[in-house]
């Protein structure tokens, strides 16, 4: 029994200790529970304290916006009694205006009655008159007639007479060939020249032989007299014999010395022959070898065009307009350009739509400097060629082929546009720049460039240089002769209009680019940036990436303006719509312009102002009335309004309104 209690004892005094531990750790767990608990808490208080940061932030954002709503409310009232008020006052205003028309319409109309009558009376007393005169002038037109046939007949003689100097010519020409006329006269004028000195040498060796011949003779001739005094009697018979023999033998030595004398001229003309086969072989063979384009051959070789350079890729499209704007305005040396971010985004939009690009506006608005300018700060390069008023066909703007000469005479443009395609330049942003395009009429000059531009595969934008294959031809020639536009160049031409210029047509209109720049009076603080150089891949890959971005977008937009009044009134009232070209450009444009920080409002307002409403299209026309124009502006801001474009289309409303002051006899 004690040994039962001694070890109940132990086992009490191991589960005290049992109880003891179990306690402790109990109360360690406990703790670190209640600390969680505690740090959950805390948390909990932290989370709900931003809720009611975050809903208050609500709850004032929703005030805002109700203040907000309610102040568009007021505007939206404030505008409709403005435009309630505005249609009755111009309701009124027309109802006036038809009235007086109508009163000073049956006054003219009296008025017109009355003249009606004096004229009837007057034209009575000049039918006789008129009679008079009418047969004198058809006597002295009759006259004027017989003169101008007779004028016009020694013209069609002096016209044949002309042909057939040209014949004669044309026949001259195909008989020398391919030497040219210059050349012939200086080979003739030396056969000449050789043909004299051999002459007198023929004459000098005759002349001397001859007197050395006589010398002979007259001494044997005096021997032979002596003979004959002595034997005369011995020799009267023999004398006949021994002249005919004497006469023989001078015969004999004169055909002797004459054949000398030919064959020493045979082997001059030899020499001679075989020295000018010589020279024509090596000019033959230099020609062979000699390129058609000096120019354009020497940048396949030249280190200059054959080296790359490394080029930065442009970034996100708003950054790029920003920075480009400070660069185009420090891109001069001497003079700073300053040019709003709305012309640049425009730029940009341009670019991404159009190869073709039309800078006009009054002169010493910058046209010509933007263009030098863009290409300077992107790190491209820009050739200026300045457009003369006698230009015709694409020669004046590329060169010719002298087929004489077997050279193309390649000018600045032409040289241009293959330095685009060299390594040195091909992913560069280049630019040709056509100052006063419209001295000459484009659609002449540029018509090829015109059709080439409008292909889709940019790999069948070419342009022919010859009609058949030159040889020696540089190396980024098709098929020996034709020459790509590559995608990297920008044709920009700047236009002024006054009496010297030529109007733009709509087929350069309708594929170019139009910007009007008006005189700028921005400034602002140029940030200094290091020059750059960007890659012409880049920029595309930028233009496409918001292209499909933005592709949704527009589309709707597009869709929006042609289920519009706004379109409907420009089909019945002026004839006019839209195709695949301009949908096509604004799925170019507008999205490059949203991209660059612009609004779809500004971006087809550029759009529409440059497309539809400029002159000839629906303003500037005298088969509209102002009525007309009228309605149609209003339609154009009920558009604006309907989809929400955001304020105004100032440029297409102020083209409207100036065209509605013309008709109405304004300024």
């Amino acid at each position: 029994y004690e040994t039962a209690i001694s070890q109940l004892s132990q086992n009490r005094s191991k589960l005290e200790h049992a109880v003891e531990v179990a306690k402790f750790t109990l109360s360690d767990t406990e703790q670190k529970r209640k600390s969680e608990l505690e740090l959950k808490e805390l948390e909990l208080i932290i989370e709900q304290s931003e809720l009611q940061k975050r809903a208050s932030q609500l709850q004032k954002e929703k005030e805002y916006l109700e203040l907000e709503k309610q102040s568009l409310q007021e505007e939206r009232n404030s505008y409709k009694t403005d435009i309630d008020l505005k249609n009755q006052f111009t309701q009124h205003s027309i109802e006036n205006s038809r009235k007086e028309i109508e009163d000073s319409l049956s006054i003219e109309r009296q008025r017109l009655d009355s003249d009606w009558e004096d004229l009837q009376e007057a034209k009575n007393n000049l039918d006789g008159l008129v009679d008079d005169a009418m047969e004198q002038e058809r006597t002295s037109h009759t006259k004027e007639l017989v003169r101008l046939n007779q004028k016009l007949d020694k013209a069609w003689d002096k016209v044949d007479e002309l042909k057939s100097r040209l014949e004669g010519f044309r026949e001259l020409e195909s008989s020398l060939g391919e030497q040219s006329a210059e050349e012939f006269i200086g080979q003739l004028n030396n056969l000449k020249q050789e043909n004299r000195d051999l002459r007198r040498k023929h004459s000098e060796f005759d002349s001397s032989a001859l007197e050395e011949q006589n010398e002979n003779l007259r001494s044997r001739v005096n021997s032979l007299d002596k003979e004959l005094d002595q034997l005369r009697p011995e020799l009267n018979q023999a004398r006949e014999e021994a002249a005919h023999k004497r006469v023989a033998a001078t015969e004999l030595m004169a055909k002797e010395q004459e054949r000398r004398v030919l064959d020493q001229h045979k082997n001059v003309l030899s020499v001679h022959i075989d020295d000018l086969e010589s020279r024509i072989d090596q000019l033959t063979n230099a020609q062979k070898t000699q390129t058609p384009f000096p120019a354009m051959s020497l940048m396949d070789s030249d280190k200059v065009y054959r080296s790359t350079i490394e080029q930065e890729d442009v970034p996100d499209l708003s950054q790029f307009a920003d920075e480009l704007q400070h660069r185009i305005a420090q891109a001069e040396e001497k003079v700073q350009l300053y040019y709003p971010i709305e012309d640049i985004r425009v730029l940009l939009g341009g670019l991404a739509m159009s190869q073709l690009h039309v800078f006009q506006g009054i002169s010493g608005t910058g046209k010509t400097s933007l263009a030098k300018a863009f290409a300077k700060a992107v790190g491209g390069f820009c050739t200026d060629v300045a457009v003369q008023a006698g230009w015709r066909d694409r020669d004046d703007l590329l060169g010719h082929y002298n087929a004489f000469e077997r050279r193309f005479y390649e000018k600045d443009s032409l040289q241009a546009l293959y330095q685009a395609q060299t390594p040195r330049w091909q992913d560069a942003c280049n630019v040709i720049l056509l100052d006063e395009m419209n001295l000459s009429r484009p659609e002449q000059y540029f018509a090829e460039f015109l059709s080439a531009l409008e292909k889709n595969n940019p790999n069948e934008r070419l342009i022919s240089l010859s009609e058949t294959t030159l040889p020696n031809a540089p190396a980024m020639l098709r098929s020996g002769r034709q020459l790509l536009v590559p995608a990297n160049v920008w044709f920009i031409g700047t236009a002024n209009h006054d009496e010297t210029t030529n109007e733009l047509a709509d087929k350069t209109y309708d594929r170019a680019h139009i910007m009007t720049l008006p005189k700028q009076d921005h400034r602002f603080d140029i940030r200094s940036l290091s020059r750059a150089s960007y890659s012409f891949s880049s920029l595309q890959k930028a233009f496409e990436k918001a292209c499909v971005t933005r592709e949704a977008e527009v589309s709707s937009l597009l869709n929006k303006m042609t289920a519009s009044d706004f379109n409907k009134l420009l089909g019945s009232q002026f004839d006019l719509g839209w195709g695949n070209r301009f949908e096509k450009q604004a799925l170019r444009f507008i999205p490059v312009m949203l991209e660059t920080g612009a609004s779809s409002g500004q971006a087809l307002d550029h759009l529409l102002s440059t497309r539809v409403m400029r002159k000839g299209k629906v303003t500037g026309r005298y088969d509209v009335l102002a009525d007309d124009l009228r309605k149609l502006q209003e339609s154009l801001e009920n558009f604006w309004i309907d989809a929400s474009l955001g304020g105004t289309p100032d440029k297409s409303i102020d083209l409207l309104e100036s065209d509605i002051r013309r008709m109405e006899g304004g300024v």
